[in-house]
């Protein structure tokens, strides 16, 4: 393949600006257009690597993505000093050029677009190639589905006391806590202990504890062995953690480690999905079939109390999935003396703020926001005596 060498000449190389090969989507640019050629970088608002490079030619404006943070594609362009003849090699980001509409006057940053999530773009595709069946079940999905957030938003920001209904024939239906739904483990309301406020027997039991006591060897390690595990991600983020801070006194260590076991095979159990039910056991891994060895009676104990039967199989219904969050919580907040950070452990469960708080809320705990972080973290703290929200009154509903 035939080379191309181009020589830039300047009078000054130490201030020189990003260099740009550029190409047009819809063809060679005009020769007329040459000398009203100009172009400016903006930055994204919303990422720091995300640059735009903008260029007018005549009458027209183009526009193109790149990021600053990738490697060069081995292009560069030699820039002569032409007082000292010395020549300085300039690497060349490859921008592909749209026509555009005008961006503005503004010369440091613009505005991404907010992207697609996959079920708008899986809708886009059935629309655009899909059968009848399928665009009549996306068109009643978008008629009929509002998202279940924006309804907890809407039915929380509601003062239900101000609803004013006349006719005699509605019903009022309160709505029940989370102690009524039978999601909470037994608690006591009246300590001022934090650590008596939940029983560990009523959501580990001590033979479970016992049984698991046999399956902790596979924590001891050394720091060679625990930075090789967190390259690997062997264990989600907030075990690797907890693993960093395993007591040093021997028996002590056990007890700890029994606690980082059962709650590694509940964030597993939370990750359950219908496929996995209908496995034999559903917590092998296929990475590592070793890393979820538990004794039967753990394995009996789990199903049985976080999932139903469903036919020949089992299903793990949302009132069981946030019960067993609700056990991840109250573990987390043992392994940490009742407050703790909880923005690795929603990463590990892929829960988001809002679903963390309206729990810890449900659960008599605090959840506070520190915003003075570099990144915001959520501090979920456990305070005796418990203080559960009141229960509220569902708005009415017509017989």
């Amino acid at each position: 393949m035939a080379s191309r060498t181009v020589r830039a000449v300047t009078k000054n190389t130490d201030d020189l600006k990003p260099l740009f090969s550029v190409s047009f989507t819809n063809g060679l640019l005009d020769p007329s257009a040459y000398n009203t050629v100009s172009a400016r970088v903006l930055k994204c608002k919303h990422s720091e690597r995300l640059h735009k490079l903008v260029v007018k030619a005549g009458d027209m404006e183009y526009a193109g993505d790149y990021d600053q943070s990738t490697r060069d594609d081995g292009k560069y362009i030699g820039v002569e000093d032409i007082e000292s003849g010395e020549m300085t090699l300039v690497p060349l980001k490859r921008v592909r050029l749209r026509p555009a509409v005008s961006l503005g006057q503004e010369p440091d940053e613009w505005i991404e677009p907010a992207k697609k999530s996959r079920q708008e773009q899986n809708d886009s595709l059935i629309e655009a190639f899909g059968g009848a069946k399928q665009k009549q079940r996306v068109m009643k999905r978008k008629r009929h589905g509002l998202d279940q957030d924006m309804i907890n938003a809407a039915l929380d920001s509601a003062n239900v006391e101000d609803i004013l209904v006349t006719d005699s024939s509605t019903v009022e239906t309160p709505v029940k806590t989370a102690a009524e739904e039978d999601i909470l483990p037994p608690h006591d309301t009246e300590t001022t202990n934090p650590d008596k406020c939940y029983p560990l027997e009523g959501y580990f039991p001590e033979y479970i504890r016992k049984d698991l006591e046999e399956f902790v060897d596979d924590f001891a390690c050394d720091a060679s062995t625990l930075a090789e595990w967190k390259s690997s991600k062997r264990y989600p983020e907030f075990i690797l953690t907890q693993l960093e801070k395993l007591p040093l006194e021997e028996l002590h260590r056990r007890k700890t480690s029994v606690y980082i076991k059962y709650l590694l095979f509940l964030l597993r159990l939370h990750a359950f999905k219908s496929i996995d039910l209908k496995q034999k056991d559903p917590f092998s891994s296929q990475d590592n079939e070793s890393l979820y060895q538990m004794p039967g009676s753990c394995f009996d104990y789990l199903l049985n109390t976080y999932t139903v039967k469903a036919g020949k199989s089992r299903a793990f219904p949302q009132r069981l999935k946030d019960k067993a969050l609700i056990t991840i919580l109250l573990l987390a907040l043992r392994l940490e003396n009742n407050s703790f950070c909880c923005n690795k452990l929603m990463a590990d469960l892929k829960v988001g703020g809002k679903k963390i708080c309206d729990l810890a809320k449900a659960m008599g705990c605090k959840a506070k926001m520190n915003r003075k972080a570099q990144v915001p973290e959520i501090i979920l703290e456990l305070a005796a005596p418990l203080k559960f929200p009141a229960a509220t009154p569902a708005p009415r509903r017509r017989r």
